[in-house]
């Protein structure tokens, strides 16, 4: 359905077709926090009206999450009657522009010529990759080529201020604390790199406001703008919201660390040590760093690599910590807490000379655990001062 949609589109009078961008405002789900970008050919001569979509994936298919976690995700590009795919964003409550571009015939037949070849079922499917090859670059991709030979797209606008991947991936997901420091915690120093105007254009809002300072500099120094045309196709219904929940990362994490010191106080008066607290913070230390071990070095998403919070959650603590409550139910001595104070001590070098930004939680859980770990290793000494 997708091909005869496609191939009857382009065997009409090519000359009379005109070629959107269409950028979609973000959605409540997770996978619409970004937005979403396709592209409108509307043939004004027979009315027909199709919308080409890079964004096409299933949950059902055959082990979907565990494909995801590999960051083996495959996507493809889909054609759809414009009236649908308006439909679909009408009902999300999301808002959608159109850029119509000023594009020339030989150009207009060269981007056709692109997408039937895209939509063929042999190469619809791509891998996606959520900083330089999803639903918006691939859109940008693809203009970018037919004008290949015919002109060069510039910029004479001002550019977005300067910020890194991690600050522009994390303004949308503002309304989403927890998913936020998900990404956060998965993503490793290479997102804290500062890209270029174009390495941007990852997210629909700023290709939009790209295209729209663009300019076609032709082989012949002439230039025009890239967009001739702009218009408001849906306004945002008011639907999306941001639900209000107090439980965030910042304020369990400064529960967790306040509770640390209630129960060290609890300890000194009581002259007992509750193991079980310890064993709460090293799983809650260790197993995160289990998943970050494992992206860093099997999965094929980009920037989980090189991540220096596994000094800090790091799995070598679920091998110490049958040690550590041996130790103390034993009221043997703590010097294996010292590993932990290193461990703590060599992350906060890392946040000292910038090599990777971490969210704030993270320093409350360090701190919690650098007390706690000086705790054991000085109790007998705060016992003597008698301080409660």
């Amino acid at each position: 359905m997708f091909c005869f949609l496609c191939l009857s589109l382009v065997s009409t009078a090519r000359a009379e077709v005109k070629v959107s961008v269409l950028t979609c405002s973000p959605g409540e789900e997770v996978y619409s926090l970004y937005g979403h970008t396709a592209l409108r050919c509307l043939n004004t001569s027979t009315g027909e009206d199709l919308v080409f979509n890079y964004g096409l994936f299933d949950f059902n298919t055959p082990n979907f999450t565990w494909r995801f976690v590999l960051g083996e995700t495959d996507y493809w590009v889909g054609c759809t009657y414009y009236s649908d795919f308006v439909r679909e964003y009408e009902l999300r409550g999301s808002g959608i522009v159109e850029q119509v571009l000023d594009l020339t015939d030989a150009e207009a037949t060269t981007l056709f010529m692109l997408l039937r070849e895209n939509i063929n079922p042999k190469n619809r499917v791509y891998r996606y990759r959520y900083l330089d090859n999803n639903c918006t670059t691939k859109v940008r991709d693809i203009i970018l080529e037919a004008l290949k030979g015919n002109g060069t797209v510039i910029y004479k606008g001002n550019a977005e201020p300067a910020v890194s991947y991690r600050e522009a991936l994390n303004v949308p997901a503002e309304g989403n604390p927890w998913y936020a420091f998900g990404i956060n915690l998965l993503l490793g120093a290479d997102v804290d790199k500062t890209p270029s105007r174009e390495a941007m254009q990852f997210l629909p809002g700023n290709f939009l406001k790209d295209l729209d300072c663009a300019y076609i500099l032709g082989p012949d120094g002439t230039e025009r703008k890239m967009v001739a045309e702009k218009n408001i196709l849906l306004k945002e219904s008011g639907k999306r919201t941001v639900a209000r929940n107090n439980f965030t990362p910042f304020n369990a994490s400064l529960l967790l660390l306040l509770g640390t010191f209630i129960v060290m106080l609890c300890e000194l008066r009581s002259r007992k040590t509750y193991w079980g607290v310890d064993v709460a913070l090293m799983l809650l230390q260790g197993l995160p760093g289990l998943l970050l071990l494992f992206m860093a070095l099997f999965s094929q998403h980009p920037a989980v690599g090189n991540n220096w919070l596994l000094l800090l959650l790091n799995p070598l603590v679920l091998v110490l910590l049958p040690f550590v409550v041996c130790h103390i139910r034993r009221h043997k001595s703590m010097k294996i807490f010292r590993v932990q104070i290193a461990l703590v001590a060599m992350f906060l070098l890392t946040a000292i000379f910038c090599l990777q930004i971490y969210p704030i939680p993270v320093y409350f859980f360090a701190t919690a655990l650098l007390v706690r770990s000086l705790f054991h290793l000085y109790k007998d000494k705060i016992c003597e001062l008698n301080i409660v």
